[in-house]
Protein backbone atom coordinates (compact mmCIF):
# COMPACT_ATOMS: atom_id res chain seq x y z
CA UNK A 1 0.00 0.00 0.00
CA UNK A 2 2.94 2.38 0.30
CA UNK A 3 2.96 2.94 -3.47
CA UNK A 4 -0.62 4.18 -3.32
CA UNK A 5 0.51 7.63 -2.22
CA UNK A 6 3.87 7.67 -3.97
CA UNK A 7 4.65 9.90 -6.93
CA UNK A 8 7.95 8.10 -7.52
CA UNK A 9 8.07 7.07 -11.24
CA UNK A 10 10.34 4.14 -10.39
CA UNK A 11 7.64 2.68 -8.13
CA UNK A 12 4.46 3.16 -10.13
CA UNK A 13 5.14 5.58 -12.97
CA UNK A 14 2.58 7.82 -14.62
CA UNK A 15 -0.59 6.30 -16.12
CA UNK A 16 -0.33 2.99 -14.28
CA UNK A 17 -2.82 1.57 -11.84
CA UNK A 18 -1.31 1.72 -8.36
CA UNK A 19 -1.81 -2.00 -7.83
CA UNK A 20 -0.17 -3.00 -11.14
CA UNK A 21 3.14 -1.16 -11.45
CA UNK A 22 5.53 -2.19 -14.27
CA UNK A 23 7.81 -5.07 -13.38
CA UNK A 24 11.24 -6.02 -14.64
CA UNK A 25 10.88 -8.82 -17.23
CA UNK A 26 14.57 -9.50 -17.78
CA UNK A 27 17.80 -9.04 -15.82
CA UNK A 28 18.89 -6.19 -18.11
CA UNK A 29 16.01 -4.06 -16.77
CA UNK A 30 13.45 -4.37 -19.58
CA UNK A 31 9.98 -3.43 -18.33
CA UNK A 32 6.89 -5.50 -18.95
CA UNK A 33 3.53 -3.74 -19.21
CA UNK A 34 0.06 -5.23 -19.06
CA UNK A 35 -3.17 -3.65 -20.29
CA UNK A 36 -5.55 -2.82 -17.46
CA UNK A 37 -8.67 -0.83 -18.39
CA UNK A 38 -9.06 0.44 -14.81
CA UNK A 39 -6.98 3.29 -13.47
CA UNK A 40 -7.00 5.21 -10.23
CA UNK A 41 -8.17 8.70 -11.18
CA UNK A 42 -7.71 9.94 -7.63
CA UNK A 43 -10.13 12.00 -5.63
CA UNK A 44 -11.18 12.83 -2.13
CA UNK A 45 -14.54 13.00 -0.42
CA UNK A 46 -15.53 13.67 3.16
CA UNK A 47 -18.78 13.20 5.05
CA UNK A 48 -19.67 14.40 8.53
CA UNK A 49 -22.96 13.43 10.15
CA UNK A 50 -24.67 14.46 13.34
CA UNK A 51 -28.03 13.76 14.93
CA UNK A 52 -29.92 16.07 12.57
CA UNK A 53 -27.48 16.99 9.79
CA UNK A 54 -25.10 15.60 7.20
CA UNK A 55 -22.38 17.50 5.32
CA UNK A 56 -20.62 15.98 2.30
CA UNK A 57 -17.84 17.50 0.23
CA UNK A 58 -15.68 16.27 -2.63
CA UNK A 59 -12.94 17.60 -4.85
CA UNK A 60 -13.41 18.06 -8.61
CA UNK A 61 -9.99 17.16 -10.02
CA UNK A 62 -9.69 14.12 -12.34
CA UNK A 63 -6.13 12.86 -12.80
CA UNK A 64 -4.31 10.12 -14.63
CA UNK A 65 -0.75 9.66 -13.45
CA UNK A 66 0.84 13.11 -13.57
CA UNK A 67 -1.78 14.52 -15.97
CA UNK A 68 -4.79 16.56 -14.87
CA UNK A 69 -7.59 15.62 -17.27
CA UNK A 70 -10.19 17.93 -15.72
CA UNK A 71 -10.51 20.31 -12.80
CA UNK A 72 -14.33 20.20 -12.95
CA UNK A 73 -15.22 16.50 -12.57
CA UNK A 74 -17.74 15.99 -9.71
CA UNK A 75 -17.28 13.27 -7.10
CA UNK A 76 -20.71 13.64 -5.41
CA UNK A 77 -23.94 12.70 -7.19
CA UNK A 78 -27.60 13.03 -6.18
CA UNK A 79 -29.47 9.75 -6.75
CA UNK A 80 -32.85 8.24 -5.93
CA UNK A 81 -35.04 11.10 -7.09
CA UNK A 82 -38.22 10.83 -9.14
CA UNK A 83 -37.26 13.38 -11.83
CA UNK A 84 -34.63 13.18 -14.56
CA UNK A 85 -32.60 16.06 -13.10
CA UNK A 86 -32.64 14.44 -9.59
CA UNK A 87 -33.65 17.76 -7.96
CA UNK A 88 -35.82 15.92 -5.41
CA UNK A 89 -33.18 13.26 -4.59
CA UNK A 90 -32.40 12.66 -0.93
CA UNK A 91 -29.44 10.29 -1.39
CA UNK A 92 -25.91 11.42 -2.26
CA UNK A 93 -23.39 8.98 -3.79
CA UNK A 94 -19.69 9.61 -3.24
CA UNK A 95 -17.31 8.09 -5.83
CA UNK A 96 -13.50 8.25 -5.94
CA UNK A 97 -10.91 6.06 -7.64
CA UNK A 98 -11.95 4.81 -11.08
CA UNK A 99 -13.93 7.75 -12.52
CA UNK A 100 -16.18 5.69 -14.83
CA UNK A 101 -17.78 4.01 -11.81
CA UNK A 102 -19.56 7.29 -11.07
CA UNK A 103 -20.70 8.05 -14.61
CA UNK A 104 -24.44 7.70 -15.38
Amino acid sequence: MAAMFSQNPLMNGPNYSFNDAPRAAAPEGARQHRFDPYTDNGGSTLAIAGADFTIMAGDTRLTSGYSINSRYHPKLFKIGGTTADQKDATIVLSVVGFAADGEP
